[in-house]
């Protein structure tokens, strides 16, 4: 092979390389990954499917209130149909009428003049009934069911938002620990060069006989210790990518964490957030649909009462007959069976007495009602301790985060210093490794309080609805 193609061929090996690296490593912003888990989380879409669900039940007891209308035919085949009876020509008797043609006279007419036949049927019979029910008056149990139903559309509206909410709190809490753990084993990864550094060089020295056993060990224990937690990193960045690989429905592999941790924390109005936290937090919206709930089922119980009458307005229309049609001629009886009825009813049903049946379930609704209102204090209680908890969580992280950033900042300095010191021989290398180590450590401190930071802002977010 030519030194050219030599050349080429390592281009394109350099090219391949690189387009995996880029393949590899896909950008992934929080934002991006906030829509993805509401997209293709399966939570969220069962509690949009219950929403659907509630939906066709408020369009069913909305249609309590029209008129329903009932179809009914049947038709029959009799085997052995009644034949009836003969009447003959003259049975009944007869008269003496003027001939209606001269000569004038008077004639005797039979009767009847021909025989019929009385009561014989076909071997079919067919039957048509069409019923129209309306309810007139039922004391406010038709509208208050509606109302429930309702309602019942609200609370499952409210699931979807508080499933949203958890999905979204799940994915921030998983991202920024994905970010803590990478950024920790990058730290990690530093120290423990720098410590595996100092326990050769005291290997060395003890292997001169220049230090003891305990000072080796001593070293050697440490970088035991930064093995661990780098393992305990790696596996935290694995669980925290496959838990938002879970929410996303995407692969996060080769995903690069984008979003970097905020600065600062935001200016929290307390009062501000309370009151936002009491109008839309999910649980106190869904603590205020039962009470409303309680009221109408209180209301339908009530209007099912003793002597309390409920009005229908029905009409029915009924044809029945045999299969020839109506025929009439002069002293002809042909089958003529068929009845067309139309029947108009006004019904009221009520209940004079049920054994006080009625009366407990009053009773039992009025203490849902009861029971729905404590209900109501007791969760607003909870949303401001969750609340106070959540800006308390968050103010000491970012007090932390504060204090750690002062505290890298100087280690940070002191190991500019080391490394001065060192190259003017005024320190050993360890001396510069020990101050790397330090800086570091300080830099995970700094990691884990705004990772603290964030997760107490996803709480606050959780509980608001809307960001901080």
């Amino acid at each position: 092979m030519t030194r050219l193609a030599q050349k080429a061929c390592a281009v394109v090996f350099l090219l391949a390389q690189g387009v995996a690296v880029q393949a590899q490593s896909t950008p992934l912003t929080l934002d991006q990954a906030l829509a993805l888990a509401r997209k293709n989380s399966e939570a969220v879409r069962l509690s949009q499917l219950t929403f659907e669900k509630s939906q066709a039940a408020l369009g069913e007891a909305r249609s309590k209130a029209f008129p329903h209308v009932d179809l009914q035919a049947s038709g029959s085949y009799l085997f052995n149909p009644p034949p009836g009876y003969t009447v003959a020509a003259g049975a009944l008797g007869s008269l003496t009428l003027p001939n209606p043609s001269p000569p004038p006279a008077l004639i005797p007419v039979a009767i009847p003049p021909s025989p019929f036949n009385v009561g014989a049927a076909l071997h079919n019979y067919l039957s048509l009934t069409a019923t129209v029910n309306q309810p007139i008056f039922t004391w406010g149990k038709i509208k208050n069911a509606i109302d429930l139903a309702s309602l019942q559309v609200d609370t499952a509206g409210t699931d979807v938002s508080a499933r949203q909410r958890d999905i979204d709190w799940q994915v921030r809490r998983s991202y920024f620990s994905a970010l803590l753990a990478h950024r920790s084993e990058e730290a990690l990864k530093r120290m423990r060069d720098r410590a595996a550094q100092v326990v050769s060089d005291r290997q060395k020295a003890f292997d001169q006989g220049t230090i003891n056993r305990e000072s080796l060990l001593e070293v050697t224990s440490t970088l035991a210790s930064m093995d661990a937690k780098l393992v305990e990193a790696a596996q935290s960045e694995s669980t925290a990518l496959a838990g938002l690989a879970a929410l996303t429905g995407q692969d996060t592999d080769g995903a690069v964490l984008a979003t970097d941790f905020r600065a600062s924390l935001p200016a929290l109005d307390e009062q501000a957030l309370l009151a936002r936290a009491l109008q839309k937090s999910t649980d106190m919206i869904e603590a205020s649909t039962r009470i409303e709930q309680a009221r109408r089922k209180l209301s339908i119980e009530q209007g099912g009462a003793i002597l309390h009458p409920d009005v229908n307005l029905g009409i029915s229309l009924d044809v029945s007959g045999q299969e020839d049609f109506p025929y009439s001629g002069a002293w002809t009886f042909s089958n003529n069976t068929w009845n067309v009825d139309v029947l108009v009813t006004l019904g009221v049903k009520m209940s004079a007495f049920d054994g006080l049946e009625s009366m407990n379930r009053i009773s039992q609704a009025e203490k849902d009602v009861d029971m729905a209102g404590v209900a109501f204090s007791q969760q607003a209680k909870l949303v401001r301790i969750q609340l106070r908890e959540a800006i308390e969580a968050a103010s000491k992280a970012d007090a932390e985060a504060r204090a750690a950033q002062a505290r890298s900042d100087y280690l940070a300095e002191r190991l500019r210093n080391a490394g001065v010191a060192l190259s003017n021989g005024q320190a050993s290398r360890e001396d510069e490794h020990n101050a790397a180590i330090q800086a570091d450590s300080a830099q995970l401190d700094l990691l884990l309080a705004q990772y603290s930071r964030e997760t107490a802002l996803a709480d606050i977010e959780k509980i608001t609805g809307e960001p901080p």
